[in-house]
């Protein structure tokens, strides 16, 4: 499963799965994929990413919703050290990081909305495992979380295997189609296209 693509989840689940875009991968080539730890928080404050890094399961993706929030950072050097050290797979917030050259340099996936060189408070109050709604999508705590370059796409959990499974069967196929492409066949006479009449 670590090498499903958030758009083979997005193609296999069709409207199972939910599609959080605008967030921007801290590297081109960041992807994280996992079961969500979910984490609700003030805008402008870093107390509960804190708290959930320290109770993260190697493997979590962590999901923030801090409501959007640009003018400060929420993840920075610092939380992205502690995350690695706790395995977890990656950060997705719908708001600023700052630290972006270290966080690069660490390879920790995060996925946000810009930078802010502005620090956050920690006093509260924030909410772990609790619902969290980014871009207008609704994440729950487990929910199968692939972000990539193309954006991030949610599996509920009921359905992660399910999804994940009929992704890996897509890539598959895509491989195959890749391959007739280098053989120099069309993608018109691969995958059967009608005419333009």
């Amino acid at each position: 499963m670590t090498e499903i693509g958030s758009a083979a989840l997005a193609s296999a689940g069709g409207q199972r799965v939910k599609v959080i875009v605008g967030l921007e991968p801290v590297f081109p080539s960041a992807r994280a994929i996992g079961p969500a730890l979910t984490v609700r928080s003030a805008p402008a404050d870093s107390l509960a990413i804190h708290h959930a890094v320290a109770v993260a399961e190697r493997g979590d993706v962590i999901v923030l919703g801090v409501g959007g929030e640009r003018a400060v950072a929420h993840c920075g050097e610092l939380i992205a050290r502690a995350a690695l050290a706790r395995g977890v797979a990656g950060i997705v917030v719908d708001g600023a990081i700052r630290d972006h050259a270290a966080i690069v340099a660490l390879g920790l996936p995060v996925f946000h909305l810009g930078c802010s060189p502005r620090g956050p408070g920690k006093s509260g109050p924030g909410e772990l495992g609790v619902p969290v709604e980014l871009a207008g999508v609704t994440v729950h705590a487990g929910d199968l979380v692939c972000a990539d370059a193309d954006g991030v796409a949610v599996v509920p959990r009921a359905y992660a295997d399910e999804v994940a499974a009929a992704a890996e069967a897509l890539e598959a196929r895509e491989r195959e189609v890749v391959e007739a492409i280098n053989r120099g066949q069309t993608t018109v006479q691969i995958l059967g296209l009608n005419d333009l009449t």
